[in-house]
């Protein structure tokens, strides 16, 4: 019996052993915890926009106005254009400077205007900008006066010693074109030295392609040519007048340059293609303002013929894609050597640069 109790008690401690094993209670330590760490992507920073920046000097341009009266050849990218309107026309490059062209005409107009017809009256007109005094705020320097048959050229740069009257300007270059009746200015601030060269050789570009009894004396570097058609038959006289040299009163009025050029055998009954075209068979020498190799380039000017009566006139290009007459007529090549000016008329090109027409006559 004592035996039976014994074996009792060892059943219910083999029991009791493996129900607190099983509850956790002693045996082995559980397995140790592992920890899974969740690292977050760094954000990627995005690259700042790229700002686009000018390159100077990449292009010279050539700037037509609206209304094909005049055109000028930029220094570089940096220049835009402001205002364009009649007749004032803008630039503006903002670390190099302004470029102003003003143009005027009649009789009232030419009353009220000072012409820097001599180096102290371009004195006097600096001194009444801004109250400046010769020798201390700025000095002139290389003044020059020409005559062009009757037309007065004027170009001098006002070199600025008191920049601080002239708003940082360091130079102011200028160039007058005017007789009688009508002028243009052109007035350029320059405000650093390296810009200096480059803004006069925009000035001395400057050309007049529409009808101006100043065409002559504004051939610019790449001068437009060979007069064609004019409404106007004082315009288109004048024309005659400069591109045959004997306009030796086109500072006086319309009128007399319009008899001028009648005494000057300009007599083409078509009204059409008047003017220099006649000079190309009066044995003149003038070269309507080209220099030597432009004549003689092909892409500089050429000489196409009307088919209907093998007139002649001399064009070249505007640096836009087209090329004009003096007038700013267009003319378009639908091959190399079929033309078409902008009124349909068809001309036809032999494959000769200007120095044909302006050949004399022996």
């Amino acid at each position: 019996m004592k035996n039976k109790k014994l074996l009792a008690v060892l059943a219910l401690t083999v029991t009791a052993s493996v129900f607190m094993a099983g509850c956790g209670f002693g045996g082995d330590e559980p397995e140790e915890q592992k920890v899974v760490s969740v690292t977050t992507a760094p954000e990627v920073t995005k690259a700042p926009t790229a700002t686009p920046t000018i390159a100077p000097n990449v292009q010279n341009t050539t700037y037509t106005s609206a209304d094909k009266s005049v055109s000028i050849d930029l220094p570089d990218a940096t220049w835009a254009n402001k205002t364009d309107e009649s007749d004032t026309i803008s630039f503006e490059s903002p670390e190099n400077g302004n470029i102003l062209i003003l143009h005027g005409q009649g009789e009232e107009t030419m009353a009220a205007t000072v012409i820097p017809s001599t180096q102290d009256m371009a004195v006097s007109l600096e001194q009444a900008d801004g109250d400046k005094v010769q020798g201390t705020d700025f000095e002139i320097q290389d003044y020059k006066s020409e005559d062009v048959n009757g037309i007065g050229v004027y170009s001098y740069v006002t070199k600025m010693i008191n920049t601080e009257k002239s708003d940082g300007v360091l130079y102011v270059i200028h160039k007058v074109f005017a007789n009688a009746g009508e002028y243009y200015t052109i007035e350029a601030s320059v405000k650093n030295e390296a810009a200096l060269a480059s803004v006069k050789n925009a000035v001395d570009s400057f050309k007049i392609l529409g009808n101006s009894t100043l065409k002559e004396a504004a051939p610019g570097t790449a001068p437009a040519a060979g007069s064609t058609t004019g409404t106007d038959g004082a315009g288109t006289a004048d024309a005659a007048d400069n591109n045959a040299g004997t306009n030796a009163a086109a500072g006086e009025n319309s009128g007399a340059d319009a008899a001028a050029g009648t005494d000057a055998g300009t007599t083409d009954t078509t009204g059409t293609d008047t003017g220099s075209d006649e000079s190309a068979s009066s044995g003149t020498t003038n070269s309507g303002g080209f220099t030597e190799e432009q004549l003689s380039n092909t892409d500089a000017t050429r000489t196409i013929y009307r088919n209907s009566d093998g007139h002649p006139i001399v064009i070249q290009p505007d640096g836009n894609g087209s090329w004009v007459d003096f007038d700013g007529n267009t003319y378009n090549f639908a091959n190399d050597e079929d033309v078409y000016a902008e009124d349909g008329t068809d001309y036809y090109w032999h494959g000769e640069a200007a120095d044909v027409y302006y050949m004399p006559v022996q």
